[in-house]
């Protein structure tokens, strides 16, 4: 193992529980089509799509030569001033936009998904403030539900670590349980639109939601949805919802809000926006906040923004994966390999104890697993789980407060190594005596 003054990086939450199992041999080297081989030499199915973004695998030729022709063309151009964005800024927006529901279509691409949040919850205060509504100020969310790190991001985060361990982070922020809580949860639609209704709702902002909450691959239902759009639309409270994780092609879709049908005030995207080939995601507007923002004069400046906001090379790169999920049968794969999946995960689970839940849809799947004294298996953690498939060569996530790991392969997964997946799951549970 690597002696903690050896290592020349901080990477890792928790450092010195990480070096105990990091080795030179053990780093990632290489990735090839759905695998990534390390420094030592062994080649892993990646079943967790990096970090659930590398939707396309790791050698799309087709992506690849759009950044190098970029980089041979526009290295770099910045969209925060000076009334010049690059002219494929322009392209890469009118390529997504024709591929989103008819009413969003204005985009403003930033460089991560927490920023990506974070300025769709400030754009929602700033329009409340500019027109005379400066007490709509509280943004709604969900426990459990993701949203990004950092003081705005991870205020908006359902994790309640992340609001203790750092002291204050952004105010205004209050969370409401889903559906799916285990235990106190409110089991219809009215959970969160009780306390946006005892709260006051001309005292909200936003509500932020995620139409499959991360933590755990909790659908949230369509009639749930639905009903608090109509709740937002009823009170002038601006709908945001993010995709970061499930859009671009993760549920069978470019957007999930297409498939409940919702119409979002604004829309958040990421993640296998450019595949992960490059950092980029984006915040998408309704006609009616464009409208809002075309009327502000000229002394109200909305200022948000980043220097490497909407860089070319990631511009060119999510141009090449719209069209390849629009032109290469991809979101058809995704349905096919998706419906494969969950039955034969659901076959597994069938046969562990251990195995307490199978949910999801697409291509995004979260196993959930027992725990505590009382559990039939109690040795089993998700993170043990993890560990025994990846002695199997497959890699999946664990989660940061949910008992599960979560399976989110490539879109362009081929369904031979879905069985791949499946097998070392059954395998690892079978050896864990689960």
């Amino acid at each position: 193992m690597i002696k903690p003054e050896n290592y020349p990086l901080w990477n890792g939450p928790v450092m010195r529980a990480f070096l105990k199992t990091l080795t030179p041999d053990s780093m990632i080297a290489e990735g090839r089509g759905r695998r990534i081989r390390d420094v030592g030499g062994r080649w892993f199915l990646d079943a967790r799509s990096g970090l659930w973004n590398v939707t396309l695998g790791y050698d799309n030729p087709q992506v690849i030569a759009a950044m190098k022709r970029q980089l041979d063309t526009l290295p770099y151009a910045n969209m925060i001033g000076y009334g010049r964005p690059s002219a494929i800024s322009a392209e890469a927006a009118s390529a997504l936009i024709a591929h989103l529901p008819a009413q969003l279509n204005k985009v403003r691409y930033c460089s991560n998904g927490a920023q990506a949040v974070e300025a769709a919850v400030l754009l929602s205060r700033f329009l409340h403030r500019a027109a005379g509504a400066t007490e709509r100020e509280t943004v709604f969310a969900l426990w459990h539900g993701f949203h990004g790190l950092g003081a705005g991001a991870g205020a908006l985060t359902g994790l309640p670590y992340l609001h203790e361990s750092c002291g204050p982070l952004i105010p205004g922020v209050r969370h409401a349980r889903g559906p799916f809580e285990p235990a106190g949860g409110d089991k219809e639609a009215s959970g969160l639109e009780r306390q946006i209704t005892d709260f006051g709702p001309d005292r909200v902002a936003a509500v932020l939601i995620e139409p499959i909450v991360g933590e755990g691959g909790h659908i949230l239902g369509d009639d749930y949805l639905r009903s608090l759009e109509r709740l937002c639309r009823e009170h002038g409270i601006h709908l945001i919802v993010d995709e970061i994780t499930t859009g671009m092609g993760r549920t069978g879709a470019f957007t999930r809000s297409e498939q409940v049908p919702i119409q979002p005030d604004i829309l958040t995207l990421g993640k296998g926006l450019t595949s992960g080939y490059a950092p980029l995601s984006a915040v998408v507007l309704s006609d009616g906040i464009y409208e809002q923002i075309l009327r502000l004069p000229f002394d109200r400046p909305m200022f948000i923004g980043a220097t490497n906001d909407g860089h070319p090379l990631a511009l060119a790169a999510s141009i090449a994966v719209i069209a390849a999920l629009t032109t290469e049968g991809v979101l058809d794969n995704v349905i096919r390999c998706g419906a494969k999946l969950h039955h034969d995960l659901v076959e597994v689970a069938e046969k562990h104890p251990g195995v307490t839940a199978v949910r999801g849809t697409g291509l995004l799947f979260a196993v959930e697993v027992a725990t505590g004294p009382d559990a039939p298996h109690a040795a089993l953690s998700a993170n043990t789980l993890r560990l025994a498939m990846e002695e199997r060569g497959v890699l999946v996530s664990t989660l940061a407060a949910w008992p599960a790991i979560t399976i989110m392969p490539p879109l362009v997964i081929t369904e031979p190594e879905v069985d791949e997946i499946v097998t070392a799951l059954d395998q690892a549970l079978s050896d864990l005596h689960c």
